[in-house]
């Protein structure tokens, strides 16, 4: 200091230090120094160092003594040029030496102060600082202490950078001690309270910056020497942080803290060696409170970002220590600012992170996590509300969470749309249990479903049409499309999946009053329907390897039709294992308009339809038996599309459907789940395609195995060749087809009888025999057949030479007799067996005869039969009796129907025809014309 060389002149370096005899008398009545002037500069601070001006200086002693008790007073008023104001008032005494009085700051701004705080800090830091003290200190006991007590000290306005360019910067409107006191001789420090207001952290990159209202540290006891300290109460309220989650995945706030620990190397901040060697300090803290905390957490990584908005955060624990295996009570509720109230109360260690906690979240607006679904999705979270409730412990063995969850008034809707896509009135579980490997949800409840499946135009299904397309779901280029039906039904799917490492169990899913509306606009004639008052349930849902569900769901179809689902699934591979039978029934069958428009060409008039379908799948491989009931259907009018069947359904309707106006048709289906080409709704198409192809191609056929009768029966009501009356065989064939009919009053069967050429050689045949018996002198009859004719016979014989001669020539006989003499060397003058001519005679098949040029030809035959052959070959018989023949035919076959019950109006008469020869079938056999067609509709 520049007063040393001046105070070191004042010794006398020859004077022997005197033995101590205590303290010269000195003795000061009053002592005043008014407007004084100090000038103070410190040049070890910086190149410009520190300057200060001390003016006014006002001092004022009274009775300062040195004699023993006396007590004296002094008052101290000072100002400096930086505008800081000082006062001191007390008393001081000399023997023993004591001081004691009062000690005030004011205005001391912290800026002036620059060159001390270069160190501690890059930017002077801004602030006013005002202080006061009482104090006493001295050596009246054993030793010297000090005491400062009282100490009330306030900062106000502080502003400290800590970087000097783009740095942080942190603001407090005041910090205020209060009741503070300090005692040098017991190191010990005390402070009533400590009150932090306004407090706000401004960090670069940091859109909304940290800040407090109020931090309040309350009774503050510190033992220096024992390195202890406690605190009554910590309590922050009002704060306000903002928390961003960036794209990259990294924090923001985080990232700014890491920016304040500044370029200093780490060793600078490790404790010395003689710090490491003390002993710990030791710490409690009564009760530490949160209270009106507001928190918003963004997340960027997603579209819009996710922003969930925390207020009136309070959080409460007590007893906190440097015991950290201590247990701490702990208490925390928040209010989530677009809906929700969480509370939980419990018990936390520090040193195991383990809890034990109960917990509510009340209320939870699911609109907030719009953000993640948007990222997938199309959908509009328009509401929901999530609450939940339990018991939470977390330890070495992981989460242990028991409690239930409600999912509330849920509505995913799509753009542009009014109605949702997925609804439901409550979601919920009171039996949740979680651990680290499982999730238990007990018996989940699913009431007021409401949701829509809808086909568009294009064949798209609305499920599938509002997910967004990723990289990582584009199939591959050739995968095939997959409709959807063979999404309902089960299509082409990777193999066994491996076994879960989180296994998820839940007991029972159950239903109810749910509905579901199904819309297909991709038809030629859009369709739609409503299934509702949806009510059962699943069990044994889980997602472990061979987890069996059994399924069990009714519910109302449109007004009076019902549905039904039971069996059971292997859900965790549902082509593994699946047993299932869907019924439905009494379906408006009007409502199929459209798919009967679509595949078949044909609206429905009217109709009721019941479906009993039995799906089982093994090891990928499908077998269906579907059982398939219409009443009363009624076709409508006709529809043009390419892609309808050119059938005629009319008939196929007729035929199938009985006296009650009922269709019961049995489709079985089959097939690989790892065929490619595998569609369950192709299937069941070409089932009911290849049935109603062999009903209009074979309709007698048909309509006979309906009543095992036989098809093929029904389908060949023969005559015999030249007979207008039908054997008794055939007759009972069209009773069987009059008793059909009776069963099927939608058909009308139309007759018609057939004549061919196996007729006109039976009637010559007939014809022939008359002449040739009444000629040998026998009696026949008037009508019908006249008998057998034997060639044995002598007149037999004789009469077919006379009738040979007479119609083709007595030269022609002998001719024929020569020719056949050389075929068969001495056989017609012998006895031979000779052949029998009757209405039988082609049962026997016999060899037919060559023509008569050629005698090789003759060799081995019956030469009266020959003779009766050429004979019967040049009967004449007109085509009007063929015709008549066919007219009665016909004619008879109608009455026997009618007779047996088969009203007239449904019996037509066809005119009589010629039909083809074909086949051994055609020598003796003649059927009957048929066809049928639905009846027209009145």
């Amino acid at each position: 200091m520049n007063w040393t060389p001046f105070l070191d002149a004042l010794k006398s370096k020859e004077e022997q230090p005197e033995e101590k005899k205590g303290l010269p008398r000195l003795d000061i009545r009053s002592f005043v120094l008014a407007g004084g002037k100090v000038d103070y500069a410190d040049r070890r601070r910086t190149a410009e160092g520190f300057a200060t001006t001390i003016e006014p200086l006002d001092l004022e002693l009274n009775d300062l003594s040195t004699l023993p008790d006396d007590e004296g007073k002094y008052k101290i008023s000072a100002r400096t040029s930086l505008g800081a104001q000082i006062d001191l008032d007390g008393r001081v005494d000399l023997n023993p030496i004591m001081v004691a009085g009062n000690f005030k700051l004011a205005d001391l701004q912290l800026d002036k102060l620059a060159p001390y705080l270069k160190n501690a800090l890059p930017v002077p830091p801004e602030g006013v600082l005002g202080l006061s003290v009482s104090y006493r200190a001295g050596n009246g006991g054993e030793k010297f202490d000090a005491v400062v007590e009282q100490i009330q000290a306030k900062l106000t306005g502080l502003r400290v950078t800590l970087k000097e360019t783009n740095g942080p910067v942190a603001s407090v409107d005041a910090i205020e001690l209060k009741d503070g006191r300090f005692q040098l001789a017991s190191q010990e420090l005390a402070l009533a309270g400590i009150a932090v207001t306004g407090g706000k952290l401004a960090l670069p990159g940091i859109e909304q910056s940290p800040q407090f209202g109020v931090l309040t540290v309350d009774d503050i006891k510190v033992a220096l020497a024992e390195r202890n300290a406690t605190v009554g109460k910590v309590r922050l309220a009002e704060g306000r942080v903002q928390v961003v989650r960036k794209a990259d995945g990294s924090i923001d706030l985080q990232e700014a803290f890491k920016s304040l620990g500044g370029d200093k190397p780490a060793a600078e901040n490790a404790e010395t060696p003689a710090e490491a060697a003390a002993a710990p300090w030791r710490y409690k803290v009564g009760k530490v409170e949160v209270a009106d905390l507001g928190v918003i957490l963004q997340e960027a990584s997603v579209k819009p970002a996710l922003e969930l908005a925390l207020d009136n955060i309070a959080a409460q624990t007590e007893g906190v220590s440097n015991d950290l295996s201590t247990a701490l009570p702990v208490k925390l509720s928040f209010d989530v600012r677009s809906g929700g109230h969480f509370e939980s109360e419990g018990k936390v260690v520090p040193a195991s992170a383990t809890a034990d906690v109960n917990f509510k979240l009340t209320d939870l607006a699911l609109k907030l996590a719009q953000p993640f679904l948007a990222a997938k999705t199309t959908l509009t979270l328009a509401d929901g509300k999530l609450s939940t409730q339990g018991h939470a412990i977390y330890n070495e063995k992981g989460p242990n969470v028991k409690g239930g969850f409600a999912v509330r008034d849920l509505r995913l809707m799509e753009p542009g749309d009014s109605k949702p896509l997925l609804a439901w009135k409550t979601f919920d579980s009171r039996n949740l249990a979680l651990t680290q490997k499982t999730l238990d949800l007990g018996e989940l409840r699913l009431s007021g479903l409401n949701t829509r499946l809808h086909i568009d135009k294009d064949k798209n299904i609305n499920f599938k049409r509002v997910l967004k397309p990723s990289t990582e779901d584009q199939p591959a280029p050739a995968e095939k499309a997959v409709d959807a039906v063979q999404i309902a039904g089960g299509g082409p799917v990777s193999a066994v999946p491996p076994a879960p490492t989180f296994v998820v169990n839940i007991d029972r899913l159950r239903f109810n009053k749910g509905q579901m509306d199904f819309a297909d606009e991709s038809l030629i004639l859009p369709f739609g329907t409503r299934i509702h008052e949806l009510k059962g349930s699943i069990a044994g849902l889980s997602n472990r390897p061979g987890a069996v569900g059994q399924v069990e769901l009714d519910g109302a179809v449109d007004e009076y039709g019902m549905a039904r689902a039971v069996g059971h699934v292997e859900l965790g591979n549902p082509t593994n294992g699946l047993d299932l039978r869907v019924q439905f029934r009494n379906v408006e069958m009007t409502n199929l308009t459209p798919y009967t428009a679509h595949f078949a060409g044909r609206k429905i008039d009217s109709g009721k339809l019941s479906l009993d379908l039995q799906y089982k799948i093994v090891k990928r491989q499908l077998q269906g038996e579907n059982q398939v009931i219409m009443d009363k259907l009624t076709l409508g009018e006709r529809v043009d599309h390419p892609d309808a069947t050119s059938l005629p359904l009319d008939l196929a309707i007729a035929i199938l459907q009985d006296s009650d106006g009922r269709i019961d048709l049995g489709l079985p289906v089959s097939g690989s789940l790892d065929d490619p080409q595998f569609s369950y709704g192709s299937i069941i198409w070409k089932a009911i395609t290849n049935v109603l192809t062999k009903i209009v191609t074979a309709p007698f056929r048909a309509l006979g195995a309906l009543f095992g009768g036989g098809g093929e029966k029904i389908e060949n009501i023969v005559f015999e060749a030249g007979a207008a009356q039908l054997t008794p065989p055939e007759r009972e064939k069209v009773a069987k087809l009059a008793e059909a009919m009776g069963k099927r009053p939608g058909l009308v069967l139309a007759v018609g009888g057939v004549h061919v050429d196996a007729d006109r050689v039976a009637l010559q045949d007939v014809q022939l025999r008359r002449t040739v018996l009444t000629l040998s002198g026998q009696r026949v009859p008037e009508r019908g057949d006249p008998g057998p004719v034997s060639t044995q016979q002598p007149k037999i014989r004789e009469a077919l030479e006379t009738l040979y001669k007479d119609r083709v020539g007595a030269a022609d006989l002998a001719a024929l007799k020569e020719g056949f003499r050389s075929a068969n060397p001495g056989q017609l003058e012998e006895s031979m067996a000779g052949k029998m001519m009757s209405r039988l005679s082609g049962v026997f098949r016999e060899k037919k005869t060559l023509s008569e040029g050629e005698v090789a030809q003759l060799k081995g035959a019956d030469f009266y039969g020959v003779l009766f052959e050429r004979l019967r070959a040049r009967e004449n018989i007109p085509d009007e009796r063929l015709q008549d023949l066919a007219q009665k035919r016909g004619e008879g076959v109608a009455e026997i129907l009618k007779s047996a019950g088969v009203a007239p109006e449904r019996v037509q008469l066809l005119a009589p025809e010629k039909g083809k020869t074909e086949g051994e079938q055609a020598a003796h056999e003649v059927p009957l014309h048929m066809s049928l067609e639905p009846a027209k509709s009145k």
